[in-house]
């Protein structure tokens, strides 16, 4: 059983911890649900009652359920017997791999269609239909129950063009024999409910499932995790958790389920608890954002930023052109004035066409500082492509830090090896961890550097990439994808993208001014926290149903994320959209409407 030193957790985490019921638990920002997630995974694994049980947790990203698992791991516990992830990948270990043989489109076998190959077949498809032009950033979309699919755009729901076009993919999908992510949903979803056996050996597996980031679950993910809780009739339990108040990817179907529909959809009852106490932001901060709550839940200050004399700002009369300068500023006057870290600066905006630009621009404005933008990586983050995990453990420098780390990744990477065909039943991990140290490759440009690596990690391990169709195909679409997006890089002004050490940077721990948008921030913390383009027909976006609702989510995570200070800005001229807003757009209306008294100067 694991135990937990007095005062490690206060008394609703340790209530949310210790409930023997399910539980519906809401966690206001900054109110440590990270830290109660942890202890409660390792709570949990030490009640289990058999080696061929496990503990399942669902995460929205695969970077928390790196976090999380890392953090059980330094309590000590043993996580042999956790599976951590996101909802695509729980389906495929658990749902579509082992049961594929009972579907009728999955029975011949199939492969993941990712979001490199999935752009460029659309790309393909769409270059036929010339009148009216449609392009892929047209099929964003998400899977239902009912077996059809819903464009997150309300205009391409009506668009019957678009979705011939979307249904000539699916054809070429199922010719191929591939899967795309939104179609992992369904066809798992589809094999519960026509397998209902499946279900009812998943439930003696799993006697706890947790739920993170419930407010962004999509309504065919609900319906997934139900069918394995209520085969279990009760008996297997769930802690769901998340914050109402954050649900900001309404326009990809996510939404917080009520208590009520979760308990009649489940078939048991919720204990509904809360974390209230901010150990995050000062008092003014949370007062702030307090103002954008959707949902009522009381957020009490109570963390050692509590008394901080927060500098809350807002410009609306900046000028587009006068931007960066004005970006710049604010940058010095934390970093000089107010004592704040780079490191501990966050600067953001509505959308990932902002970012690029406005990254390059700094680094010019400022070359003193370092500047982290997620969208500068030279590679796409495809998690599932086995080269991908691969570079992970090359790119990333030997230490004791990243040690346990980069150990897991090389079980990964054995894992699917075996999975793939290879024998590695004579490696360790330890042993493939000790294989890439060893391994020396003097090149500077990026891809030429991780193709060497790739070659001489096959020819340690006596591997012939032609003879495992599987490897081969990752690899291909591995690099076609990198090229792909350097490419890309470079024709907008990173003419040094392509360089091993930007390569390097992308697994590095976070070092400079961190550059991204409102969801990408989500779930982080910082000192100081810069929005921008806070802009109407971006906050509320103008193709959004719900926009005006929506647009208070983002605006409170965005000012939640911040601990002292917090920069709002609203600039003037900028084209939204060409069809909307030639002469550039107004504020976001709920800043407008928001009669604060903020901080004139700074």
């Amino acid at each position: 059983m694991f135990i937990w030193e007095k005062g490690s957790l206060n008394e609703e985490q340790e209530a949310a911890i210790l409930e023997d019921n399910s539980v519906l638990l809401i966690a206001c920002p900054g109110s440590g649900k990270t830290r109660t997630l942890t202890y409660k995974i390792a709570y949990e694994l030490g009640r289990l009652n058999s080696n061929k049980e496990f503990v399942i947790a669902i995460t929205y990203t695969n970077n928390a359920a790196d976090e999380i698992k890392e953090r059980v791991e330094l309590l000590g516990v043993d996580t042999t017997q956790l599976w951590i992830g996101t909802i695509h990948g729980f389906c495929m270990e658990w749902i579509l791999k082992p049961y594929h043989l009972y579907s009728d489109r999955l029975k011949n076998g199939f492969k993941i269609c990712n979001s490199f190959d999935s752009e460029k077949l659309l790309t393909t498809i769409c270059k036929k239909y010339s009148n009216p032009k449609v392009t892929f950033y047209d099929f964003q979309y998400y899977a239902t129950t009912n077996g059809t699919y819903k464009f997150t755009s309300k205009s391409c729901n009506q668009n019957e063009h678009i979705k011939a076009i979307l249904k000539e993919y699916f054809g070429l999908l199922k010719d191929n024999n591939q899967l795309d992510f939104e179609q992992i949903l369904f066809y798992a979803y589809e094999l519960l409910k026509t397998k209902p056996i499946i279900s009812k050996i998943l439930c003696k597996l799993f006697p706890f499932i947790l739920i993170d980031e419930y407010q962004d679950t999509k309504d065919i993910q609900y319906q997934i995790i139900s069918k394995i809780l209520s085969a279990n009739r009760g008996c297997s339990k769930t802690l769901i958790v998340g914050d109402p108040n954050q649900s900001i990817y309404h326009s990809l179907g996510g939404f917080p389920m009520p208590k009520n529909d979760l308990e009649k959809l489940f078939g048991f009852d919720l204990v509904q608890l809360s974390l209230d106490k901010n150990y995050r932001s000062s008092e003014a901060i949370i007062k702030y954002f307090d103002y954008f709550k959707t949902f009522t839940t009381p957020i009490i200050a109570f963390g050692d930023n509590k008394n901080y004399k927060s500098m809350i700002t807002y410009n609306s009369t900046i000028s587009l052109d006068n931007l960066i300068d004005e970006i710049a500023k604010l940058i010095l006057f934390n970093v000089h004035e107010a004592g704040i870290n780079p490191n501990q600066i966050c600067i953001a905006a509505p959308q990932w066409v902002h970012i690029a630009s406005i990254t390059r621009k700094l680094m010019i404005r400022l070359p003193d500082f370092s500047f982290d933008g997620p969208g500068m990586a030279p590679f796409s983050r495809d998690i599932d492509n086995f080269w991908f995990k691969v570079s992970r453990i090359i790119l990333t420098e030997p230490s004791p830090y990243m040690y346990v780390r980069r150990l897991r990744w090389s079980k990964e990477v054995l894992h699917e090896l075996e999975a793939a065909g290879v024998d590695v039943s004579n490696i360790s991990n330890k042993e493939f961890l000790n294989i890439c140290n060893a391994i020396k490759v003097n090149e500077n440009d990026g891809l030429t550097y991780l193709c060497l690596f790739f070659e001489q990690i096959c020819k340690r391990l006596k591997i012939n990439i032609n003879h495992f169709p599987l490897l081969e195909e990752h690899q291909t679409s591995f690099f076609a994808s990198s090229e792909s997006r350097i490419q890309k890089l470079i024709d907008e002004g990173n003419p040094f993208i392509g360089e091993i050490e930007n390569f390097r940077k992308v697994f590095r721990q976070k070092d400079g001014i961190t550059v991204s948008t409102i969801h990408g921030v989500k779930g982080e913390e910082y000192d100081t926290v810069i929005g921008f383009a806070l802009l109407n027909d971006y906050i509320p976006h103008f193709n959004d149903n719900n926009g005006y609702e929506n647009s208070k989510k983002l605006l409170y995570v965005l000012a939640s994320r911040a601990r002292k200070n917090l920069h709002l800005i609203s600039e003037k001229y900028r084209q939204v959209h060409s069809r909307y807003a030639p002469e550039g757009k107004s504020p976001t209306p709920h800043l407008l409407e928001y009669n604060y008294d903020y901080t004139e100067k700074y």
